[in-house]
């Protein structure tokens, strides 16, 4: 990496780098499901929410988050980590550290007093180590789940 990471608003034009980079860390394509993301994210999250990490004029990360308020019945203005994503040749370089730092100054600057996200361990063991680097603690809220017919999970 030669050149420092930036970041940036997250817009249309990101969507083929994001899909490589999708493609590259889970083997699967799946152009539809971040074309309705990207689309999602465009017409109803204020602009700060999401963002792409760039070194080298090439998008190598991104972040989807989004904030709402009496979320889960919680009080006040609660923020969401959704998905991060990170070019496999640029991992552990500090990229999404650098995504979720820029996403946080951002939340506290409009007064947002905490953040949440959700992490399969099972599927991504250095997920939770990494969140918790990042400042996040394991929180008090129990997840609960309904299997339903044919979700193969």
């Amino acid at each position: 990496m030669s050149n420092a990471v930036i970041t940036r608003t997250l817009n249309s034009d990101d969507l083929d780098a994001i899909v490589d980079i999708d493609e590259k860390t889970g083997g699967v394509e799946r152009r539809a499901f971040w074309e309705g993301k990207v689309l999602i994210q465009e017409g109803s999250r204020p602009p700060w929410t999401s963002r792409v990490a760039e070194s080298d004029g090439q998008v190598i990360g991104f972040l989807f988050c989004h904030y709402d308020e009496l979320e889960f019945g919680l009080p006040g203005i609660t923020a969401w980590v959704d998905i991060i994503g990170v070019h496999p040749g640029y991992r552990r370089l500090g990229v999404a550290a650098t995504l979720l730092e820029d996403f946080t100054f951002s939340a506290e600057d409009l007064g947002i007093e905490r953040i949440f996200t959700l992490v399969s361990e099972a599927d991504h063991p250095d997920v939770g180590e990494f969140f918790n680097n990042q400042g996040f603690t394991e929180g008090r809220m129990k997840h609960f789940r309904k299997d339903l017919k044919g979700s193969g999970d």
